[in-house]
């Protein structure tokens, strides 16, 4: 998600000006300089989150036309918003939204657009990760799998944006006291996304004003059940909570986690202060960790979860898993950041050298992090064939083809990962000019997958490849019309096939 730290030096002071605005009651200074940021930013979610709560207290304090009232959601014929949502311009219709909601903040039909609009993009997110950016993660190599974790992090970090905007515009109609149907229908969509810690304190709390509220109670159960079985997220500020009480800022520019249950701060003192009992309070500290990790507080989270390792002695496997992934994650992070970074960047920057050397840094850090991981984890396992496989998948990716063999001929024997240790240990003898093997190896690879999906595609070409060092041009070319078949676009496939008929 956007913070402060991502703008622009100038709209990074304008944001500051806004909270400072803020804090003299100034509202309509707020709503005049995050209106437009907000347009021109729309994944600064803190941005947005300030201009609306500037937008609620002018109307309060009534200095607006809104006197006060909230919206009925009454208009004559279709908002801008709703036409741009009909057309499937989403990023129109949010824009839009925002416009109606200046006047009218608590409004019920410009807050709907806003989450339907939000809701599309998240949708979008979640079907680029779960049909395409994953199958890329899975079947790339070396750089190539770089870019597709980028890609997956960049997706994932949008998705969980334009959640957080379609949940913040159901939350602000629930800022009515009377509309209990508002709530329910945020703690609905917080079963969606996977909240349920949250939804759950959100139909208890139902229950609570209205102990008849049958829906309320069993929607209460059924968030406790999956709670249990997948611990949900502890997600972005709540925004009633936000109004009835704006968190100071942090040093460090971000603002205090306010969750459903607890704050950041809150469980960081539960934690401490057990600690200091000499009585670990493990459950918090987990807590705290997940939420750190699920903001991307990487640093912080990894405080807490080393923490953890600690208190079991490094035997949990499932703790030191986590580590290493928080690891990745904060190093695949700080890689997009500076890409970012340099695609804005002119070539001839001075500061693009600098930064081009930091990308070159991180991926040297990261790849000797991933093998040093990957190591240990067979160490501690030697009989477990998935570690075999992820240490020979590392070391294919630092060049060590040599070694990653016997690994890799290890992990054939793991159902779970023999398709792809194949696909790995063919490019090793492929790198190693055992031509022979590779070709047999992948073969073998190829006949495991029923369709032609990404992962056979990179199989089949790279047989191809060997075969054509091997001298066998019609094997070779018989790979490359496979391909052609199905996905005319692969790499330089149709270059290959149509040549070999003008030849």
């Amino acid at each position: 998600m956007k913070t402060d730290k991502d703008l622009s030096p100038d709209k990074k002071s304008t944001y500051l000006k806004a909270m400072s605005a803020l804090e003299m009651r100034n509202y309509g200074l707020v709503v005049a300089l995050m209106g437009e940021m907000v347009a021109k930013e729309p994944e600064f979610f803190a941005g947005r989150r300030l201009l609306r709560e500037a937008e609620v207290m002018r109307a309060r304090s009534g200095k607006s036309s809104f006197l006060g009232i909230s919206g009925s959601g009454i208009s004559l014929g279709k908002s801008k918003a709703q036409r741009a949502l009909e057309s499937g311009d989403f990023a129109t219709a949010i824009n839009e939204a925002e416009k109606a909601l200046e006047t009218d903040p608590m409004g019920v039909q410009p807050n709907k657009d806003l989450h339907q609009a939000a809701e599309m993009i998240a949708k979008a997110e979640r079907d680029r990760i779960a049909t395409s950016l994953q199958p890329a993660v899975g079947s790339a190599v070396g750089e190539e799998l770089e870019k597709a974790e980028i890609a997956l992090f960049d997706a994932d970090e949008r998705k969980r944006t334009y959640e957080a905007i379609a949940r913040f515009a159901l939350e602000t109609i629930a800022l009515d006291p009377k509309n209990a149907k508002a709530r329910h229908e945020v703690g609905r969509y917080l079963m969606e996304i996977e909240e349920y810690e949250e939804a759950s304190k959100t139909f208890e709390d139902l229950l609570k004003a209205n102990p008849m509220d049958l829906d309320a109670r069993e929607k209460a159960k059924e968030a406790a059940a999956r709670r249990s079985m997948q611990r949900g997220k502890l997600g972005t500020s709540s925004f009633a909570d936000l109004v009835k009480q704006r968190q100071e800022a942090a040093k460090s520019g971000n603002e205090k986690v306010v969750g459903a249950a607890e704050s950041a701060e809150e469980l960081a003192q539960k934690v401490y202060d057990a600690h200091e009992a000499g009585k670990p309070d493990q459950e918090s500290a987990r807590k705290l960790a997940d939420l750190y990790y699920n903001r991307e507080d990487f640093d912080n989270a990894l405080e807490y979860y080393r923490y953890l390792s600690g208190l079991a002695e490094g035997t949990d496997p499932g703790l030191l898993r986590k580590i290493s992934d928080t690891e990745m994650r904060r190093l695949t992070k700080s890689i997009a950041d500076r890409e970012k970074q340099l695609a804005s960047l002119a070539s001839d920057d001075p500061a693009a050298a600098t930064i081009r050397a930091e990308i070159d840094e991180l991926r040297r850090g990261k790849a000797e992090q991933m093998l040093g991981e990957a190591r240990k984890r067979v160490e501690r396992n030697p009989a477990d064939l998935q570690y075999r496989f992820e240490l020979g998948e590392q070391l294919v990716f630092a060049g060590h083809y040599k070694d990653a063999i016997p690994e890799l001929q290890k992990a054939r024997s793991n159902p779970n990962s023999r398709t792809r240790a194949l696909y790995l240990l063919g490019k090793c003898y492929t790198e190693r000019s055992m031509l022979d093997l590779a070709a047999k190896t992948l073969t073998d690879a190829a006949s495991e997958i029923p369709g032609m999906d990404g992962t056979k595609k990179d199989i089949i070409y790279n047989l191809g490849l060997v075969y054509e060092r091997m001298g066998d041009k019609d094997k070779s070319l018989d790979c490359m019309k496979q391909i052609y078949e199905v996905d005319y676009g692969y790499l330089d496939v149709a270059e290959r096939v149509e040549a070999s008929y003008t030849a």
